[in-house]
């Protein structure tokens, strides 16, 4: 049997993408410097665990998106606002599942995207 262990990204600015990820919810859990290579932070959001370093060497990020859900969409929207998006601003879409979702970007250009929870799930 195998379980879900965590999503690793590389970002642009490690303590930039700590403060981003905190704002989401996430507790620093651990962080690391390694020589001239990478810097590495371990962050946890419930059960979920994020990795992010930052590379010394190389500068693109690995990932597509991040989707979370979410329950209550002023708890989210209010979320929003403190990455500087109002409401207005966000393209928000109902996908292939008629579920409301949209994007926004961390500070390295990665795409976090949040879906409106189905009430059955």
């Amino acid at each position: 049997m195998i379980e879900f262990d965590h999503v690793a990204i590389r970002v642009h600015d490690l303590e930039e993408s700590i403060n981003f990820y905190r704002k989401l919810g996430y507790q620093l859990q651990e962080q690391f410097h390694h020589d001239k290579e990478y810097k590495w932070a371990t962050l946890k959001l419930g059960a979920t665990r994020l990795e992010i370093f930052e590379s010394l060497t190389t500068e693109s990020s690995k990932i597509d998106h991040i989707a979370y859900n979410f329950d209550h969409e002023e708890e989210v929207l209010s979320m929003m606002n403190q990455f500087g998006y109002s409401k207005e601003e966000l393209d928000i879409f109902y996908g292939d599942l008629n579920q409301k979702s949209f994007f926004i970007e961390d500070n390295s250009g990665l795409s976090i995207q949040f879906i409106k929870k189905h009430k059955n799930q």
